[in-house]
């Protein structure tokens, strides 16, 4: 093209275009915003997109399953008793082929269940509401997931205690036996 900088030429030859040949613009762009239909969102579903996570709640005796990704980001929720908006953090369970997600709020039990399955396939159903001595409703949840390799067996004490199962240290010969009852094995004074 007559006229054509360095750069413009430069950049026409890395693109393997004659620098004689017309510019084109570029097709415009599909409207980004416009009214979807159940084909559009089931195309989202099909394995073609990789789905970010889909806000979701369990009711009584509902289940979910798949791989737990892990903590999700904080969810802005309305407390009916207050009316104040609060920050509750969430749980993000993706399909094992990892093309949707779910983000679910977190609850008392699910903090204390489901670290230990995180990065392995999770079953989380929603039990009945339990009402506590102060007149709560907690949801209760039962958590279960694939077995650990090798036999191993998870914790949830926190933090986490020693294994009953694993071979205990020895200490170095002639170290008082107090040292033991120490923390980090040090000597008692």
């Amino acid at each position: 093209m007559a006229g054509e900088s360095k750069y413009e030429k430069a950049v026409s030859k890395v693109q393997g275009k004659d620098s004689s040949e017309a510019i084109v613009p570029a097709t415009p762009p599909a409207p980004l915003i416009g009214k979807s239909t159940e084909a559009d969102v089931a195309e989202m579903f099909s394995g073609k997109y990789e789905v970010a996570p889909q806000i979701a709640s369990l009711e009584e005796g509902d289940k979910i399953e798949g791989i737990l990704e892990g903590e999700g980001p904080m969810a802005d929720v309305n407390d009916p008793t207050t009316g104040e908006i609060r920050e509750i953090r969430t749980w993000i369970i993706a399909n094992p082929t990892g093309t949707a997600r779910v983000s679910i709020l977190t609850s008392a039990q699910l903090e204390r269940k489901l670290p230990p399955f995180v990065g392995g396939f999770v079953k989380i159903v929603r039990g009945k509401d339990i009402k506590t001595s102060s007149g709560r409703r907690v949801a209760d949840y039962l958590v279960g997931g694939e077995r650990l390799p090798d036999g191993k067996k998870r914790t949830w004490a926190r933090p986490p205690m020693i294994d009953a199962t694993a071979e205990a240290k020895q200490l170095p010969a002639g170290t008082p036996e107090i040292a033991a009852a120490q923390p980090n094995g040090a000597a008692a004074s």
